[in-house]
């Protein structure tokens, strides 16, 4: 496929994602896809591995939007920068621990690079600001208290 063509793609994932459409989204993986998590270094793997850490954010901020500001594509491999909003509303499971819902809204920087495969996503590596999302729905936890 043409970098016109998985850049394509891409838009369309975001577009999904804003719409919540997990059926789209779901139908970008295959047996052999991989998704990685760079801040909590969680690698997802199989045909859900796609669909499963949008479900997991949808459940977490159900109002989740993502705003493309950057999406470029050179051959298979696109990257995309932009940022998610969303509510928290759901527990967050995350390497600083179980974050109950707080009803914060958040902004969250993120740069997604994929490297597609026969209109698939092969491999996907989400990196996103995590302590800047932390600060955000959880400003007394323990990690952010700055030691003088």
């Amino acid at each position: 496929m043409s970098s016109e063509d998985n850049a394509s793609i891409i838009r369309r994932l975001y577009d999904a994602v804003n719409r919540k459409d997990v059926e789209y989204i779901a139908s970008l993986g295959s047996p052999t896809s991989e998704w990685l998590d760079v801040p909590f270094d969680l690698t997802s793997t199989g045909p859900s591995a796609i669909v499963g850490p949008w479900q997991s954010w949808f459940d977490i901020f159900p109002d989740a939007t993502c705003e493309v500001r950057s999406l470029n594509a050179l051959g298979d491999v696109v990257v995309a920068q932009g940022i998610g909003r969303g509510t928290h509303r759901g527990v967050f499971p995350s390497p600083a621990g179980q974050l109950q819902p707080t009803g914060r809204r958040m902004e969250v920087r993120f740069c997604d690079v994929y490297r597609l495969e026969d209109g698939k996503i092969a491999r996907a590596d989400s990196y996103f600001d995590f302590y800047g999302l932390l600060r955000q729905l959880a400003p007394a936890h323990p990690a952010l208290v700055h030691a003088e």
